[in-house]
């Protein structure tokens, strides 16, 4: 997987550090984003849109859809930017992997039910995306905190966390093998 993210971070022209705008991905793939609120137009109704910004936002996040053979992306534009671009690299995960749109389902509950496998697959996608290993690398033996991280890769600092953690992990544990200085 994380050969298809070095792939197309070169078709961006991007180094291996750089970071990566998921918006600019996902035109360069030809997919079209939509906020909720675009959507009223085409006849989401008001209560839902509410229901999503406003009511319980945290219910929804953004999905990838088939559009006959197009593909588009909606995203719940009441998130914070960091997160939103969190949720699109994620929705960008499934689509570089061609995941199948069969595996959603409803269950009895009435709420979505989606392929754990393939959740985990996206997730990683969506961080080797915006930060990718060699960036996390350099970063971690330089001492770089997840606020920093944060700010450098327009990811929250949740996110920074999720992907510098291991490699702090190998900075802490070179640092105490070599001798060298490490600040954390």
């Amino acid at each position: 997987m994380r050969e298809v993210v070095i792939e197309e971070r070169q078709a961006l022209g991007l180094s291996p550090t750089d970071p990566l705008d998921p918006y600019a991905l996902a035109d360069a793939h030809g997919i079209d984003i939509y906020g909720l609120g675009d959507l009223l137009a085409y006849g989401v109704s008001p209560e839902a849109f509410g229901h999503f910004t406003m009511g319980d936002s945290a219910a929804w996040s953004a999905a990838l859809l088939p559009l006959g053979t197009a593909r588009v992306i909606v995203e719940n534009e009441s998130h914070a930017r960091v997160r939103r671009r969190s949720n699109i690299a994620h929705e960008l995960g499934h689509f570089l992997l061609e995941h199948p749109f069969d595996n959603v389902i409803l269950g009895e509950d009435h709420k979505r039910q989606f392929d754990a496998k393939q959740e985990k697959e996206a997730t990683f996608m969506a961080g080797e995306l915006l930060i990718p290993l060699a960036a996390a690398e350099s970063m971690a033996f330089d001492g770089w905190d997840n606020a920093r991280v944060a700010a450098a890769y327009g990811v929250s600092t949740q996110f920074a966390q999720m992907q510098m953690k291991g490699q702090r992990v190998r900075a802490e544990r070179a640092a105490r093998k070599y001798g060298f200085a490490f600040n954390p």
